[in-house]
């Protein structure tokens, strides 16, 4: 894979310290190895991981008007197989205080699916949420892995078809601190995406009880990075623990409600 300039300055010039930076929709565990484990229970919640405890927290799904659409799909693939998860959502809250917002949390279990050895592909799609400050909705397409066992069964597939996705080239289950992680943006065709603006968070407190807390582990906790040409990008955690890339607008030109909407892939790994 040949890496343009462009990327390597990008990674030079775009790192940044944690700011209010980027909306994140997450699919969170505590561990992506779940070895062992019977139920594996999950949380979805859109937010800025980057900015730990002081976290703005977005409702998901909420559209110009304060109405909350929440999730379109929810689903699970394992074993090539892709099994509809959404009836198995539970509403939730995530946040307190001012920072409190809608959320779901999920179990994956017998009945979702939990079954055998290998990887199982967590998709989220929300409805579009609208972002005033910029007026524009934002959707973000999102998917996360768990494994069992160190069978690998579908990491590596395409397996949110008809949306724009990240691909992981480093199987995202098994990526250690300081270890080169490489991935590809493609678009809603599965074609690469020349150029992709990559938006990076780390989860940057503790998750506990449906909040951040605990102190900030970190100042470089988010940055911004260029696809290649061939919408490929490698970037190495500087932290163990949940790392989110964002590429902007993956999908391509979109509109909804009459608004520009920004179409975004994103993939979340844990580094070791």
């Amino acid at each position: 894979m040949k890496i343009s300039k462009k990327v390597l300055t990008s990674v030079a010039a775009l790192s940044i310290s944690t700011s209010a930076f980027a909306h994140f929709q997450m699919i969170h565990t505590e561990k992506s190895d779940i070895t062992g484990m019977k139920k594996v229970p999950f949380e979805l919640m859109f937010t800025h991981p980057a900015d730990g405890a002081e976290a703005h927290n977005m409702n998901i799904g909420q559209d110009e008007k304060g109405v909350l659409h929440g999730m379109k799909d929810f689903y699970v693939v394992h074993k090539g197989k892709k099994k509809e998860a959404s009836q198995y959502l539970k509403k939730s809250t995530f946040g307190e205080g001012k920072h409190e917002v809608s959320s779901f949390k999920f179990e994956l279990d017998r009945k979702t699916g939990l079954r055998g050895g290998g990887d199982w592909g967590l998709v989220a799609v929300p409805a579009p949420y609208y972002e005033g400050s910029e007026g524009i909705y934002i959707q973000q397409i999102t998917k996360t892995f768990v494994n069992k066992d160190d069978i690998t069964t579908d990491w590596q597939d395409r397996i949110a078809e008809g949306y724009p996705e990240i691909l992981p080239k480093s199987m995202p289950t098994n990526v250690w601190k300081g270890q080169v992680f490489t991935a590809q943006v493609v678009d809603t065709e599965g074609k690469p995406v020349s150029g992709a603006e990559i938006e990076i968070e780390y989860i940057n407190a503790n998750v506990k009880n449906s909040n951040f807390v605990g102190a900030n582990k970190t100042e470089k906790a988010a940055m911004v990075l260029l696809a290649d040409d061939d919408g490929y990008f490698s970037f190495i955690p500087q932290e163990a623990g949940y790392w989110g890339f964002a590429a902007l607008g993956a999908g391509g030109e979109k509109t909804y409600n009459g608004k520009e909407l920004s179409l975004d892939a994103v993939l979340w790994i844990e580094a070791k």
